[in-house]
């Protein structure tokens, strides 16, 4: 499997392998995490698409029936108890849709299956009504009794001209929606848009480099048969060409982590309120758009229900992995109303105070627990190693390699740190999964962009780089501490 991307935040054209572990360094600021933040955002828009989609498709209908409702005001003054009612307007009984909308009911009743019928149904009722049938009935004296208690000293109005005018209005509503709603049946405007606000995301609406973007940017996820991810992006925004940007996935499931901190704050969750584009929304529901950090809190947080023979069969898969794991942290984890626990030995510590370090440790091994690392996920490492003394750097390693040899993880990962590419290095060898591994290094270019080079055959230009810096300073060191120009 490769990613290649072209023209990317600062990446001019790369392409890197993703065998099962794939190892990035190079300097600050020289696009190490782009890549990983672009796989994540491909692989998490189009997760469970289906299900997204009938989700949102559902949202949409609603949004679009709210709008019907509101725009109703001929029928506003009547609610459901008095449609109801012994003495209500009998008249109605025979447009039980219509009375659920204008009462609002329809906002509790209806299940997600539901809604899109539900519009085909009002649609129905509001071409068969008839307003002149209406002002025949008995109901009828009663409905401008109604009307005329609230709108006194108001004048007199054309009550089936309003309706008429609120009817066509509430039709084409509809009629937009049914083409909305059966316009995309294999999502491919739907994928496109997912990934394209995943990525705007993600990059802070700058996907592209800052300089340089005249020429369109690229990204694909191929395999030696398969095409999973093809997309242009101009402007920051996936170009919508008609054709597919995604054809499926290799990957169920996708997490990107780059701050152990956020186990500090679960239940500080910071819902997006409306973000629609008015008349001209999709069907993709963007409030749905979360940024990974709070996808990952989701998880983290989540309930989740395994059977006795899921259990044995995750235990036994994981028992090397948790073996090394709880070498360095050997309790577990206690999510409840009174807040979130590290428990060890019968004492509970909030997670919140665990060191640093421990809490890198803490999401890989809850995500463990909760099923959710396997030969479907993608999990996305940035800098894993920051916060870790270098004995914790080489455990951390093995855990690392041992998730690619036991349980087939596919790991991306980024890092600065000498001595944890050694340890990577040493326990890929250890597990015999050199074959399953690539190492890369970036590279700036005299234009300010960046490339990335795969080393595996030279691991040596990676500590050469490394060695550099540190010769520097201890020359420094050398010559402040001995008062001499060269030792």
């Amino acid at each position: 499997m490769q990613i290649r991307l072209k023209n990317i935040g600062i990446v001019k054209d790369s392409e890197i392998a993703l065998d099962g572990l794939t190892v990035i360094t190079g300097k600050n600021n020289s696009g190490k995490s782009t890549v990983g933040k672009t796989l994540y955002s491909l692989l998490d828009a189009v997760c469970n698409l289906q299900n997204k989609a009938q989700s949102d498709k559902a949202y949409y209908i609603r949004k679009q029936l709210a709008k019907i409702e509101n725009l109703f005001d001929i029928f506003r003054f009547l609610r459901y108890t008095e449609m109801d009612a012994e003495d209500g307007f009998h008249f109605f009984s025979g447009y039980p849709t219509i009375v659920r909308l204008v009462s609002g009911m329809y906002k509790r009743e209806l299940h997600q299956e539901e809604v899109e019928q539900f519009a085909h149904d009002l649609e129905a009722e509001l071409f068969q009504f008839d307003w002149l049938q209406f002002e025949k009935s008995q109901d009828f004296d009663k409905y401008q009794k109604h009307l005329s208690i609230r709108l006194r000293g108001q004048k007199e109005m054309d009550y089936a001209h309003v309706f008429r005018l609120q009817r066509d209005q509430a039709l084409t509503i509809l009629e937009k929606l049914f083409y909305d709603i059966g316009n995309d049946p294999e999502l491919i405007r739907y994928a496109r848009e997912s990934i394209n606000q995943t990525l705007q995301m993600e990059f802070s609406n700058q996907i592209q480099p800052v300089k340089g973007q005249d020429e369109p940017s690229e990204v694909e996820l191929v395999d030696k048969e398969s095409v999973y991810f093809k997309l242009m992006v101009s402007d920051n925004t996936v170009v919508d060409d008609d054709f597919p940007v995604f054809s499926g996935s290799p990957y169920k499931k996708a997490y990107l982590i780059d701050d152990p901190f956020i186990l500090d704050d679960l239940d500080d969750f910071v819902f997006l309120r409306d973000r629609g584009k008015g008349e001209n929304d999709t069907i993709l529901n963007p409030n749905r758009i979360h940024s990974h950090n709070f996808r990952l809190k989701t998880i983290l947080k989540a309930k989740k229900v395994v059977s006795v023979f899921e259990q044995t069969v995750l235990d036994d898969s994981l028992k090397t992995v948790k073996e090394q794991i709880d070498k360095i942290l050997p309790g577990t984890f206690e999510f409840s109303s009174d807040g979130e626990y590290y428990v060890q030995n019968g004492l509970k510590l909030k997670i919140s105070n665990l060191a640093t370090g421990s809490k890198m440790f803490s999401m890989i091994k809850i995500l463990l627990e909760k099923g959710e690392l396997d030969g479907t996920t993608m999990l996305i490492l940035d800098e894993p190693e920051a916060h870790l003394h270098p004995m914790w750097q080489n455990s951390f390693a093995e855990i690392i390699v041992l998730l690619v040899k036991e349980l087939g993880v596919n790991i991306l990962l980024t890092t600065h740190s000498p001595n944890f590419v050694l340890a990577l290095d040493a326990y890929m060898r250890e597990y015999d999964i050199a074959q399953q591994t690539n190492f890369y290094q970036t590279h700036t270019l005299s234009d300010g962009f960046v490339q990335y080079y795969c080393v595996n055959d030279d691991m040596g230009t990676i500590y050469q780089d490394f060695m550099q810096y540190l010769s520097e300073v201890k020359m420094l060191r050398n010559r402040c501490l001995y008062n001499a120009e060269e030792l």
